[in-house]
């Protein structure tokens, strides 16, 4: 035990730099997104076998849609004169060529339809490949369709990110102003709260793209946009007022 502490006293770990930090942070991000784009699809499936039958859903036709309303729910932005009204084109022209590159240029959809014609000249491991595509066509087509679905709500988020920022900003403008009557007041600081209501800002950021991206039915944005942005402002407000009492 001696040996190891002087060895780890010796060689101290080193401490990422700001470029490695910044690499963590965008392989996480990346993480939680392609986590939350494969739970959105295993619920869809789940719910092909088990619910959807019951609600007479045949096929893939639930996660059809579901695109339908998604696309009606980014366009609802571009009535009137929105002010954001030029950044969710942006956004939905950039949504229709990834889509566009992903499953229609690389012809996978194509590719798809096609095992429903079984061609003579197939082989025997071809002709097994495309029975097991033939019979879980469904669900194939289902995948597609819920990516498609999360490149949506995924940019719903990224254009949602100026309402958390507002909110945010509303939250420690608040929180300080309080932070200064509790100053003049003779009040203390709350070392407590103010640690366990940061440790709350991340989780309620995260928690808002999770829920919003993998939710197996079509609901509209602000139902859970404005909620967790209203949330994180509170904590923010309630970590800022708590914050030490000088500077």
């Amino acid at each position: 035990m001696a040996e190891t502490s002087v060895a780890r006293a010796e060689h101290p770990v080193a401490k990422k730099g700001f470029i490695g930090k910044t690499m963590d942070f965008f392989f996480k991000i990346i993480g939680l997104l392609l986590f939350s784009a494969l739970m959105s699809i295993i619920i869809e499936w789940i719910g092909m076998m088990f619910f959807y039958p019951k609600q007479g859903y045949t096929g893939y036709e639930h996660a059809e849609e579901m695109i339908r309303k998604e696309i009606n729910y980014l366009g609802s932005s571009l009535d009137g004169d929105s002010i954001n009204g030029e950044a969710v084109l942006t956004a939905s022209g950039k949504v229709t060529d990834l889509v566009n590159f992903l499953f229609i240029d690389s012809g996978i959809v194509d590719m798809l339809s096609a095992t429903k014609t079984p061609d003579a000249n197939d082989g025997k491991f071809v002709r097994l490949v495309k029975r097991l595509i033939a019979e879980y066509y469904n669900y194939l087509m289902a995948a597609i369709y819920i990516l498609i679905m999360f490149l949506i709500r995924l940019s719903i988020l990224i254009l949602s990110i100026p309402a958390f920022l507002l909110f945010g900003l509303v939250g420690v403008s608040d929180g300080l102003m309080q932070r200064d009557l509790r100053r003049w007041c003779g009040g203390n600081e709350s070392g407590y709260i103010y640690h366990w209501s940061k440790r709350f800002a991340m989780p309620i950021l995260i928690s808002a793209w999770v829920i919003y991206l993998a939710i197996p039915n079509s609901i509209h944005p602000n139902l859970i946009i404005t909620p967790f942005a209203v949330l994180f402002g509170l904590v923010l407000m309630v970590m800022t007022s708590k914050f030490k009492k000088y500077l």
